[in-house]
């Protein structure tokens, strides 16, 4: 496979995985606060919102725009770490790809970025807000469903995956971050005990996992097993370990001759993520904030590291 089309797959499945998560993210962490009991969490929402999408973020107390915010998270083709910025960038590198993906998988992506780019602004910012990203994380499993059942399982598939893997270990590392950064504020303006324990509710929803992580531990969310369930449960398959042996299955798959060499990318991949498929929360948690923006770096490197062997 020519490295070009190699990266094309690769970005479209990395901007497809940032597009979903981004979408949840901005419905769990809004409406969420629209229940709270304290209006400073509405804001508090905002800001974390802005935060996600490197809006400028105003200190706590001064006023923020909600509309600015929501717009540029989600319809500024401006920004370009907004919604429609990434599924116009996921359009792009299936366009140039035509010929290597399937016409449904390609029908999919164009009508769902013909729907981005043609919702209304006005509706938006006033009361679609829940219908634009319920559609967006609906036509995200529509894309993936295309990606897993009109495609031959060969090597540009796995360049797809990979992407998808890699993007999903980021994005859930990136959301931790963002909600720790919440809790702590909430932990400040002393607003209570009951909304400082909730939010473990909202980070997990944020991915998908409060239900399995309820039915694993059998008890309410709490910053022990949530932490756990994210990072280092196997069997889940949105956290950051899964995710990442899954990036690893798929370097082994794309180039399999190559897996037992020292100087080969399985192995430089496979050192980076070893340790954390051994670790616990007691040995981090200390310093959480830090080591989850380790593992970030780390997960930047494994993607240079995969530019480097396959796109250069």
């Amino acid at each position: 496979m020519l490295s070009r089309a190699a990266e094309n797959l690769f970005w479209m499945g990395r901007y497809l995985e940032r597009t979903e998560h981004l979408a949840r993210y901005i419905n769990v962490e809004y409406f969420s606060s629209l229940d709270s009991s304290h209006p400073k969490q509405h804001e508090l929402a905002l800001l974390s919102i802005a935060d996600m999408i490197g809006f400028p973020v105003p200190e706590m107390g001064e006023n923020i725009n909600e509309e600015e915010v929501l717009v540029a998270a989600a319809l500024d083709d401006n920004n370009p770490v907004s919604i429609v910025s990434a599924v116009f960038m996921a359009r792009e590198n299936a366009r140039s790809v035509r010929d290597a993906i399937s016409t449904e998988l390609w029908e999919a992506i164009n009508n769902f970025y013909h729907f981005i780019a043609n919702y209304p602004v006005d509706i938006y910012k006033t009361k679609g807000l829940s219908d634009f990203t319920y559609n967006v994380i609906g036509s995200c499993s529509n894309v993936r469903g295309r990606i897993q059942y009109t495609l031959l399982y060969n090597v540009g598939w796995y360049f797809i995956q990979l992407g998808l893997f890699l993007e999903s270990a980021s994005q859930v590392v990136r959301i931790m971050i963002s909600k720790l950064n919440d809790i702590n504020e909430i932990s400040k303006l002393k607003i209570g005990d009951a909304i400082h324990e909730r939010e473990w509710d909202v980070l997990l929803d944020c991915v998908e996992a409060k239900d399995m992580c309820n039915k694993y531990y059998t008890s309410i969310p709490n910053r022990q097993n949530t932490i756990e369930f994210l990072l280092f449960n196997k069997s889940f398959p949105r956290s950051v370990v899964n995710r990442l042996d899954m990036a690893l299955d798929c370097i082994s798959k794309i180039s399999p001759e190559h897996s037992l060499n020292k100087k080969s990318l399985h192995f430089k991949v496979a050192k980076i993520i070893t340790p954390f498929q051994y670790m616990d929360v007691d040995e981090i948690d200390d310093k959480l904030t830090e080591f989850l923006e380790d593992l970030l770096s780390k997960i930047y490197l494994i993607s240079d590291l995969i530019a480097d062997e396959y796109f250069k």
